[in-house]
């Protein structure tokens, strides 16, 4: 039997691709946003990110106002500040969007200038424990511009040396209630809680090197 065949090593290349994204340096694009309010009314983002080997995280619960609402200072508003301007954002716009949740597709809202943009975030798995089971959130370190450079090089119009050297440095972090919990023999069948407050969509082709446009000057 005759059987035409071409091989095509895109596709080949592309079935390894996948999976989730863990404690590290990726390129990536913000495939969807979710911005909402806790009940104290303060501005909450979710971010599905993917990279451009096909893995994908979500960073949730990213705060981005300056103070929470009792006053106390937000520690996640300088790594805001840091994600809004690797994107190069200068102005907020928000738009109406869906959301998937375990009860269904719900309407929901996002941002216009975060919408399928492109950056280089450093990511570290957070270990903790909820229930009595082992909880993993993937949590934002920096945040880069496209090229690479963090936006204090792109000011300088230096070259991308910062996030080679917090790549050496990246860690998981395990809390002290985990520790404690971990030497216990706690049980670690938890769920993984980073890779379940959006769907997930097909993967991208990967993202194609090219020059960053430089507001900095």
């Amino acid at each position: 039997m005759e059987i035409g065949f071409n091989l095509d090593l895109d596709i080949a290349a592309g079935a390894s691709k996948g999976g989730r994204i863990v404690t590290g340096i990726y390129k990536v694009e913000i495939i969807k946003n979710f911005l909402y309010k806790t009940e104290k009314g303060n501005n909450i983002i979710d971010l599905e990110l993917r990279s451009e080997n096909g893995e994908v995280g979500f960073i949730n619960r990213l705060c981005i106002d300056k103070t929470w609402e009792s006053g106390a200072e937000n520690f996640d508003y300088p790594r805001w500040q840091e994600l809004a301007g690797s994107v190069q954002m200068q102005s907020l716009t928000t738009y109406a969007s869906k959301r998937k949740t375990a009860d269904g597709e719900v309407d929901a809202v996002s941002i216009k200038e975060l919408h399928e943009k492109k950056l280089n975030v450093a990511v570290y798995d957070e270990f903790d424990v909820y229930n009595n089971k082992e909880k993993v959130t993937l949590k934002l370190s920096n945040s880069f511009l496209a090229d690479g450079r963090s936006i204090t090089e792109a000011q300088a119009k230096k070259p991308a040396e910062r996030i080679h050297k917090i790549s050496s440095r990246l860690q998981p972090y395990e809390t002290k209630e985990y520790k404690m919990w971990k030497m216990g023999n706690g049980d670690t069948s938890g769920a993984i809680d980073n890779v379940t407050t959006a769907d997930v969509t097909a993967p991208n082709a990967p993202m194609a090197e090219e020059a960053q446009d430089d507001l900095f000057g």
